[in-house]
């Protein structure tokens, strides 16, 4: 096994050790035992626990911002904004639907640092945030389009609008209500976007105007 296939086979220990367990319980002695490997091996690859936790979140959002890209990029070429957003959450729901323990791992680490340690799960969510704003950029250079409000902005208000449909999901695993939301999303997110302008056309002019002579001025 290569260093890398170690390292994945940790992160991916860690995810399952923290969804069904909890972070608490989220011990390296818990991860190695669920890889499967030493416990040397764990501060061989990662300087501690927290270095770990936060590979976790590191990678679980990088997979979540590529499954969302790869999945606009299925649609065809000449699709609208609005079905490759659509396509893009929709890539979403099913990773999520194939895996709920990936997104629960996150929540739960989230959730501990809420009460423990604001500052992380600030530099979490910003994390988030950023790979959803990388996503949308990705969109309107594909596009041509240009978002009518700044991108952290957008990407503020998808994110949160994403996490509620995921919390919603993980609490009823109601795909089709998901789906329903996800046309409704996309359809609201259409309204900030506009066409980029053509910097290589030229403004149409204005119709030229006849003076009005005084003798067939009407007024």
């Amino acid at each position: 096994m290569t260093f890398e296939d170690r390292r994945q086979a940790l992160v991916d220990a860690a995810v399952r050790v923290i969804a069904r367990d909890g972070l608490a319980a989220a011990t390296t002695r818990a991860i190695v035992g669920e890889a499967g490997m030493p416990q040397g091996a764990l501060f061989y690859i990662f300087s501690s626990r927290d270095a770990l936790i936060t590979e976790v979140i590191t990678h679980i959002t990088e997979q979540e911002r590529l499954t969302a890209v790869l999945s606009a990029d299925m649609v065809a070429d000449d699709a609208s904004l609005h079905e490759v957003l659509s396509e893009a959450m929709l890539g979403y729901l099913r990773m999520l639907e194939e895996d709920p323990a990936r997104e629960l791992a996150l929540l739960e680490v989230a959730t501990h640092a809420i009460r423990h340690d604001r500052a992380a799960v600030n530099k979490q969510w910003q994390t988030y945030r950023s790979a959803v704003a990388d996503a949308l950029s990705y969109l309107a250079e594909r596009m041509s389009i240009t978002w009518e409000l700044p991108l952290t902005q957008v990407a503020h208000l998808v994110t949160s609008a994403i996490d509620g449909l995921t919390l919603s999901w993980l609490t009823d695993r109601d795909t089709e209500a998901a789906r329903r939301n996800i046309d409704v999303l996309a359809t609201a997110i259409v309204t900030l976007a506009a066409p980029t302008a053509d910097p290589t056309s030229s403004p149409t002019p204005a119709p030229a105007t006849t003076p009005t002579s005084p003798e067939t001025d009407a007024r």
